[in-house]
């Protein structure tokens, strides 16, 4: 066997492991590893939405009660497994009923502009209403995780959610919280 023909062998050999290592691992577990790597404490992941098999975004919480942030990671996929890009926290301020945060994701998200996110801090708000400068509506995401907590979040493609106005609402419709930005 030529020199030229074992390194071709060689190569789609270790190719093959590297394409077969990432397809077997765990996208969440991943994703897991590289939040408690940033050593925040008492960090909690809340949720991992994934956008398509190569980008997703971590909301979590860190700090304690009196002193707790709440926030969202980009992560992209590349040949060796998920790496984080950015990543955006607050404080959250107890006067509110509802939390809020905006992200531009152009640079860091292809097919994606804004994220529109935040904590839930009323348990009576069952829905979000997210209404833009332009005249558009938009009803958030709103999952829930932990112990009765939930937050919401809207990715848009070309809406641009600078001047909207967030709504909270109850199961009957009544508005608990509103905030123009």
């Amino acid at each position: 066997m030529s020199k030229k023909l074992k390194i071709i062998s060689i190569t789609a050999i270790l190719l093959g492991i590297i394409f077969i290592n990432l397809a077997l691992k765990d996208d969440v577990q991943e994703i897991k590893k590289v939040m408690y790597s940033l050593n925040q404490p008492m960090t909690n992941i809340a949720h991992i939405e994934f956008l398509d098999n190569n980008q997703a975004i971590a909301f979590y919480e860190w700090g304690n009660h009196q002193d707790l942030f709440f926030g969202s990671a980009l992560f992209k996929k590349n040949l060796f497994g998920w790496k984080l890009v950015t990543s955006f926290a607050g404080g959250l301020s107890h006067e509110h009923k509802l939390d809020w945060g905006i992200s531009n994701l152009e640079s860091s998200f292809y097919g994606y502009t804004d994220l529109i996110r935040g904590k839930i801090l009323d348990p009576q708000i069952e829905e979000v209403n997210i209404k833009t400068d332009g005249g558009n509506e938009f009803k958030a995401n709103i999952i829930e995780y932990g112990d009765d907590q939930k937050f919401w979040f809207l990715v848009t493609d070309g809406e641009d959610l600078i001047g909207t106005t967030i709504t909270g609402l109850s199961s009957d419709g009544k508005i608990i919280e509103q905030i123009i930005q």
